[in-house]
């Protein structure tokens, strides 16, 4: 029996998430903090095993790069599909173990080539809840930069949303129930309309506005029962496709 590479791009659970603060700064309503999600190294690898099989997959020697005179890692993974097949990514050191936080890096770039937490791109950097006293030890600590003041904060982690965490059986969408639910739509808001690119882009536009904005339409995987049952009762409830509303995002509104 085969690989099932497909399987490599389902959603991790949230203990196997990272966070790390992108942007923080000092406003008119105090300290804030926006941060971005993150696999672990370790996740990467046991997905790997628990698809692939440990025999079937391997890192291959990081190599050293000089880009602009800045070193960078490059890293590969290599899955035997047959025959070996790798993949690779760079990173840069980072400030703490540049060569182990480096290589870390060029590794969970790597594993995004496989498709291992690309789903995570989808998600725009997130406002985190900040305090500048520790409310508690699951907070994280931090500091701002010498330019805002350089002052210690603390921030708690976001919560992900449904589609970026792992789905029971019961809750899985296949392929099949989204090309329906593409066709409804299509029927209901643009019939007429043969352009593939328009309708498309008509299409996403309307999930955007049932889901959520960065919502990743096309990678049936992240979709839910929930997110197809929402969007199926927005297209029944809608009795007049032509109105200029935020119901129906076909075209450039109000036109």
């Amino acid at each position: 029996m085969g690989i099932d590479l497909a399987k490599l791009a389902e959603p991790f659970p949230l203990e196997d998430i990272e966070w790390r603060v992108s942007r923080a700064g000092r406003g008119h309503n105090g300290v804030f903090c926006l941060v971005l999600a993150y696999i672990t190294a370790r996740a990467i690898q046991k997905r790997l095993d628990d698809v692939c099989g440990p025999g079937n997959w391997r890192n291959e020697q990081p190599h050293i790069l000089a880009v602009n005179d800045k070193a960078a890692f490059a890293g590969g993974i290599s899955i035997r599909i047959g025959e070996w097949v790798t993949k690779w990514d760079v990173a840069e050191p980072t400030n703490i173990e540049p060569a182990k936080g480096g290589f870390s890096g060029a590794m969970k770039r790597a594993g995004s080539q496989w498709g291992i937490g690309r789903y995570l791109y989808h998600l725009d950097e997130t406002f985190a809840e900040v305090s500048e006293t520790q409310p508690n030890r699951q907070w994280e600590y931090a500091k701002l930069p010498e330019k805002h003041g350089g002052g210690v904060y603390y921030w708690k982690a976001p919560s992900l949303p449904a589609w970026a965490l792992p789905k029971e059986p019961e809750h899985e969408v296949s392929k099949a129930e989204l090309t329906e639910l593409k066709k409804a739509w299509q029927a209901k808001f643009a019939p007429d309309n043969e352009d593939p690119k328009e309708i498309w882009e008509g299409f996403v536009r309307f999930v955007h506005t049932v889901v959520g904005e960065g919502f990743p339409v096309s990678d049936f995987t992240c979709w839910t029962q929930l997110a197809l049952k929402q969007c199926q009762e927005r297209i029944d409830a809608t009795t007049d496709p032509n109105g200029p509303d935020s119901d129906v995002p076909f075209g450039a509104q109000g036109e």
